[in-house]
Parts: structure tokens; C-alpha cells; sequence
């Protein structure tokens, strides 16, 4: 993981915070097809609202160990998952 990459997310996805969970929406895909709107999990959420465009991915790995009781090397991994997925549905740049 390049913890010194800064991640900006992309204004051709929208994101929506419903009933205490928050959904992806790409704007490039047809509103008809629901099959294109992705829910994060709660770890998810809490990386993707670091996702500012100035904070350097090293730093979201640190406010993430603050928050959950996990190993630095099971959450680089798992936050190498997500920006994997992010990028595969354009949600970040």
C-alpha cells in the first residue's frame, strides 16, 4: 500500500447516508438498474468519509487503527480490498 497516495473520490459517483447506512450510486451507470448501487459496511463508511482528496492514505490507516481493534498488517489489507473495489466502480480517483 503507497501510504503516501492521496485519494479523491469521484464526482461520478454519489453517496447517500440512509437509515444509518450509506450507499454508493454511480452517476455513469442507468438509474433502471439497481443492481449498480453498492452498500458499504461500517468500516467501509468510516474509511470512505476520510477519502477528503488532501489526506494521504497513511493517514486514513492511522484514524481507522484509532477506531477498531485490529492488526496494522489485517487493516492494510483489508484497505487495500476496498480502495480495489472502489477503483473497479470508479468511486475514487
Amino acid at each position: 500500500m503507497d501510504e503516501k497516495r492521496v485519494l479523491k473520490k469521484s464526482p461520478q459517483v454519489v453517496s447517500r447516508k440512509i437509515e444509518g447506512e450509506v450507499i454508493l450510486i454511480p452517476l455513469y451507470k442507468s438509474s433502471d438498474d439497481l443492481s449498480y448501487i453498492y452498500t458499504l459496511n461500517e468500516t467501509a463508511v468510516n474509511a470512505w468519509e476520510l477519502i477528503d482528496g488532501k489526506k494521504r492514505l497513511g493517514q486514513i490507516k492511522e484514524e481507522l487503527m484509532k477506531t477498531y481493534n485490529i492488526s496494522d498488517e489485517k487493516l492494510a489489507k483489508q484497505l487495500d480490498g476496498l480502495i480495489k473495489d472502489l477503483k473497479s466502480i470508479k468511486a475514487i480517483v
